[in-house]
């Protein structure tokens, strides 16, 4: 990515928060140095990958059937790819947006971000000075519909949920045994709960 990055005559910024893992950032002034700034951002790595488990190589990069197949095809060397062309198209014709543009790959993101952004933030946030928007990775599969090609957005992940559970139950004294109880019918629900696996399909 650094090589590249240069490549077109910008400058990168390099990273390592362990050996071999790798932050790499560069930006590219808007022509309003007023204008809030944007980050545009991916992850370099990908989840783990068993060839056995594979019909290809899972780390070739393999076109079959018109597509890329590989581990991070999709999550997300796709959307990395576009970043890199988006900048050095920027790079080689002059163009300019109104606001910086930050350009961030992050070294880790699948692995709970240690070695990415968590790392980056804690040790250079300057990197983020004036970034009040980002951009990420993934609205959703582009699609036809009604013979237009639509790309889509999303806007939010992973919210919170609050739940009310009701148990009903007998009221007793704890002299007595009590088989009506809410609070263990409550404890069971609770616990059955937290051990359910959600199916993969």
């Amino acid at each position: 990515m650094a090589e590249l990055i240069t490549e077109v005559g910008l400058e990168p910024q390099y990273f390592e928060s362990a050996p071999g893992r790798a932050n790499v950032f560069t930006r590219i002034e808007g022509t309003d140095p007023s204008a809030d700034a944007l980050l545009v951002h991916g992850h370099l790595d990908v989840v783990p990958a068993l060839a056995d488990d594979w019909s290809v190589d899972p780390f070739a990069g393999e076109v079959k059937d018109g597509m890329i197949w590989g581990r991070g095809a999709v999550d997300m060397k796709d959307m990395d790819a576009m970043m890199l062309s988006v900048m050095r198209h920027m790079a080689r014709t002059g163009d300019r947006a109104k606001r910086d543009i930050v350009f961030g790959f992050f070294a880790d993101e699948e692995a709970g971000m240690s070695y990415g952004s968590k790392w980056i933030t804690q040790n250079h946030p300057e990197l983020f000075d004036g970034v009040t928007d980002a951009l990420s990775e993934v609205g959703g599969y582009s699609a036809n519909i009604g013979g237009q090609r639509a790309y889509l957005l999303q806007t939010a992940e992973k919210g919170l949920m609050w739940l009310n559970l009701i148990a009903k139950g007998e009221a007793g004294h704890g002299s007595g045994l009590h088989e009506n109880n809410a609070v263990t019918r409550l404890s069971r629900a609770m616990a059955n709960i937290g051990e359910y696996t959600c199916p993969l399909s």
